[in-house]
Parts: C-alpha cells; structure tokens; sequence
C-alpha cells in the first residue's frame, strides 16, 4: 500500500515494551520516505516514576524510549530531531521523533 505514495510518516503508539516497539520500528522504519518521521510516542514513560504504571507491563527501562535508542544505534538512516520537541515545550514523545535521513 505505501509503495504508491511519495511521502510516509510512520506513528507508532501501540504496545509500550521495548522488545515491541523495537519489533515496531524493525517491521516499518523501511516504510519512512528520506525527509519525513516515525513518531514514537509514550517515549515519555522513561521519563515518569516507576509507580506510574504498577499493572502495565512496560516502565522506566522497558518503553518506547530504550528502544527508539537501540534502534538508532544500528539505523543511521535515522537522527532523533530535539527541534520538534522543543518547539513543542510539552510532549509524550521526547526523543521519539525520528527523522529519515537518508
């Protein structure tokens, strides 16, 4: 279905473990047109107590987050752009904004 479109942003807000979104960002990172973003969202969960998310089973260590940063150890195709994140002073998704850069 993408192969018809020029341009592709990718969203990804589904299962918050880190196993699951690396698996996410594996499965569609190839989808992202050179110049657009995946968006990971609730990278924010690295970032809240432990408390936060007693019956989930995902939190600080286990999230979107860590796994946008193993991701992007092995995929320089992709730079996490702060801009967009300061820009928006308030996000759920810091350091998940993923733009393709090549």
């Amino acid at each position: 279905m993408a192969k018809k479109y020029q341009r592709i942003l990718v969203c990804l807000d589904s299962m918050h473990t880190h196993d699951h979104v690396l698996a996410e960002l594996n499965a569609y990172g190839s989808l992202v047109s050179t110049g657009s973003y995946c968006v990971v969202f609730d990278t924010i969960i690295e970032d809240m107590p432990e408390n936060m998310f007693p019956d989930r089973p995902w939190g600080p260590g286990n999230n979107p987050k860590t796994a946008v940063w193993e991701y992007l150890k092995t995929h320089p195709e992709f730079e996490m752009d702060r801009d967009i994140q300061h820009k928006l002073l308030i996000t759920v998704a810091p350091d998940g904004y993923l733009k393709k850069i090549a």
